[in-house]
């Protein structure tokens, strides 16, 4: 979704684009076959007369039963007519090829020959010695539902949305609720566009299925998803964070959980809030409440006692992924603003035997104190039985670089989820840094799911600074020598300007080599001054444990990277000559180009990531995608902190398929571009890209963030 572009260092350009194209057509051969690049010999020649196949748009896929449009460019003689024919491996095999016309109109089979590849050659009735041969792969259509399986609220909307594939397929199925799995017809509604309602109550046989059909030949092609009705999309514990700015511009940060039953009514939960006026623990009342208007949107309000914390009620808005899980922003309580995320906890891990092995941390947030940006990164070990060892940690408080390579610690987990930590710099003194905890869960045996926590410090103000952010477990199967960073890899960073008034925000896909290089392209908007595409290479070291240091971006900022598994971690800017900006952020992997447009197609939400000044306008988007090759459409709704009401949203993106960035233009509600870089999900193995994340790239925004989304 989106234009995709990058621009890569003069020096091994073509290896880079073509070990990302391979890489990616392994794990996505079903929808990598479309390159975008002919498979044509380059034209043969008969004498001077020259014959070159072309294809619409480099397509050299085709669904059965579908048509492709092919053309022949004879060159050095006014005689421009050709013969066509289909061969496969060198001899006949029509009909089981397909057949082809004599205006070169390919019609492909009722279903893929064996092999699926066949040959289209285009000779010069002139010469028959001039000719051309082109090579389509004759594919299977598929219909992809999506989301799936999906979890609706009882009388709520989730819009359907069926990716077809191959692309070049029509987009049309018609919708239907399998009637043998809704004996009772009490299943909901489900509109000719894919937007299901559901019932008031919940449907008496418990899940159901919904069916898409390919308007192409119904009998065959139908995609389904397994659709669960509930009384409430969050049921259950669920730790939050959030961070912010209060009404006077002053930092605030908040850590939590609050639990949900399955009616939807809040239970209570406990929170940590560190404001201007000091750390706050207070409990979250039952009178707290959340609601939804549609399946992937509502309201949370937390309230805690009078007095307890500096602010005794805040509202977000909150949108909601497939999963459940959920990003946030404050809003409409004109108390402040920022923004958090939410996640289904598992209350079996609430024991502080839940922690065992290496763990790798990135916090953000200020020094309240002075009002500048403050960060810190590291990670610790631990035996499951309350004590941390073999910890390092690094800070950058305003510019003020501490780098520790002896830290030690203990924590416990008590049977709510919360719990403290507390981590000792032997390094300097035996200093001593305080933080809550908060278990989201996980899995401690790989890096698929792996186990995470929030936490926010709690030391008092005047002597650290006031962060929050994740704790995540490192991959066991990982050595962090050089060869952990060995492929792709998305790196979003937000700080501020030189000034240290607005903010500043980048993207970057980069390249390792396994070896201590880096190629890498980004895109950035500092403080409203656009950085487009900008190339740099880097070089960097390892002390082991899954530390590593990396100069980055260009001109180059010297940082410090926290690995949790493979080209996956934490970054921190500890380049004091940049004493205002203090960069902070995280790496994803990512699978390499090769993307195919319907990949994209279907919902998205999408919320602010932490913001780098009080000026960032948080914002909340249900985004839809829907495919018009060889772009796509645009819309949705969007919530801003400071507007009362939810705007619409409607665009277009461009893409390149085989490169890894891309625009999106919204023309509503006004007009405003967007750079996108795709990413993978780990948490899902069909072949739909599940999460990107954006900038905005105007240069009237001078506080731009970070924008997360995710299915």
């Amino acid at each position: 979704m989106g234009r995709y572009t990058v621009i890569l260092p003069d020096l091994g350009q073509r290896d880079f684009i073509m070990m990302k194209t391979a890489l990616f057509a392994v794990t996505l051969l079903s929808v990598a076959l479309w390159s975008g690049c002919a498979t044509g010999g380059g034209g043969h020649t008969g004498g001077n007369i020259i014959v070159k196949v072309t294809a619409p748009l480099g397509q050299n896929i085709v669904g059965v039963t579908l048509t492709l449009q092919l053309s022949a460019d004879v060159k050095n003689t006014d005689n421009k007519g050709v013969t066509w024919t289909v061969t496969q491996n060198g001899g006949a095999c029509s009909p089981a090829c397909g057949s082809i016309s004599s205006s070169g109109l390919y019609s492909a089979p009722s279903s893929p020959p064996t092999p699926a590849t066949v040959d289209v050659t285009a000779t010069s009735v002139v010469n028959p010695n001039a000719s051309d041969k082109f090579q389509l792969r004759v594919s299977p259509i598929t219909v992809t539902v999506i989301p799936g399986p999906a979890t609706v609220g009882a009388g709520l909307q989730q819009q359907l949305t069926a990716a077809v594939t191959p692309d070049q397929a029509p987009q049309t199925v018609n919708w239907a609720i399998a009637s043998t799995d809704c004996l009772a017809n009490d299943c909901g509604t489900l509109s000719a566009s894919g937007l299901y309602t559901a019932p008031n109550v919940l449907p008496s046989g418990g899940p159901f299925s919904v069916q898409a059909t390919s308007t192409i030949d119904s009998p065959n092609w139908i995609g389904a998803t397994n659709i669960t009705v509930v009384n409430s999309r969050l049921n259950g514990t669920y730790a939050f964070r959030f961070s912010g700015y209060d009404s006077t511009n002053k930092p605030v940060a908040i850590a939590g959980n609050f639990v949900v039953n399955s009616n939807g009514a809040i239970q209570g939960g406990v929170q940590d809030e560190l404001t201007a006026a000091g750390h706050n623990h207070c409990s979250i009342l039952s009178s707290s409440s959340y609601s939804q208007d549609i399946n992937s949107h509502g309201t949370i309000t937390l309230k805690t006692s009078a007095g307890a914390c500096a602010v005794n009620t805040r509202s977000y808005k909150f949108v909601l992924d497939a999963d459940g899980d959920g990003r946030m922003i404050e809003f409409g309580d004109g108390v402040g603003r920022g923004s958090g995320q939410f996640s289904q906890a598992s209350s079996a891990d609430f024991k502080t035997s839940a922690l065992k092995g290496g763990f790798a941390f990135g916090l953000t947030g200020s020094d309240i104190i002075s009002g500048k940006r403050a960060g810190s990164a590291g990670m610790f070990v631990s035996d499951h039985l309350g004590s941390l060892s073999a910890g390092r940690m690094d800070i950058n408080d305003g510019g003020a670089v501490t780098t520790s390579a002896d830290v030690t610690g203990t924590y416990n987990i008590a049977a709510d989820g919360s719990g403290t930590l507390t981590l000792v710099d032997n390094d300097h003194g035996a200093a001593t840094y305080q933080f809550a905890i908060y278990v989201v869960g996980g899995n401690t045996q790989n890096a698929t799911n792996p186990f995470t926590l929030y936490m926010i410090s709690t030391d008092p103000l005047a002597n650290k600074p006031a962060v929050v952010g994740s704790v995540v477990f490192q991959d066991p199967t990982e050595t962090y020598d050089k060869t952990a960073l060995d492929s792709f890899s998305v790196s979003n960073l937000t700080g501020v300007d030189n000034a240290g008034s607005n903010a500043l925000v980048s993207l970057t896909a980069a390249k390792g080599d396994g070896a201590g290089n880096i190629s890498a392209s980004y895109d950035a908007n500092n403080a409203g001054t656009i950085v487009a595409a900008k190339t740099f290479s880097s070089t960097y070291a390892t002390l082991g444990s899954g530390r590593y240091t990396v100069d980055w971006l260009n001109p180059a900022v010297h940082f410090v990277l926290y690995l949790t598994a493979a080209n996956r971690g934490f970054l921190l800017d500890i380049d004091p000559a940049l004493p205002s900006a203090v960069y902070s952020g995280t790496m994803d992997q990512q699978p390499g180009s090769g993307f195919a447009a319907g990949e994209f197609t279907g919902p998205f939400q999408a919320a602010t990531g932490s913001s780098g000044t009080a000026g960032v306008n948080p914002v909340a988007m249900n985004l839809l995608f829907s495919l018009a090759l060889p772009d796509f459409t645009v819309a949705g709704t969007q919530d801003v902190t400071g507007v009362p009401s939810p705007e619409n949203l409607a665009g277009n993106c461009k893409f390149d398929f085989n490169t890894t960035t891309g625009s999106i233009t919204l023309t509503a509600p006004a007009a405003s571009k967007f750079i996108m870089y795709p990413l993978d999900n780990p948490k899902q193995s069909n072949f739909l890209i599940q999460h990107f994340v954006m900038i905005n790239v105007d240069s009237a925004n001078a506080d731009p963030a970070i924008i997360f989304a995710e299915r």
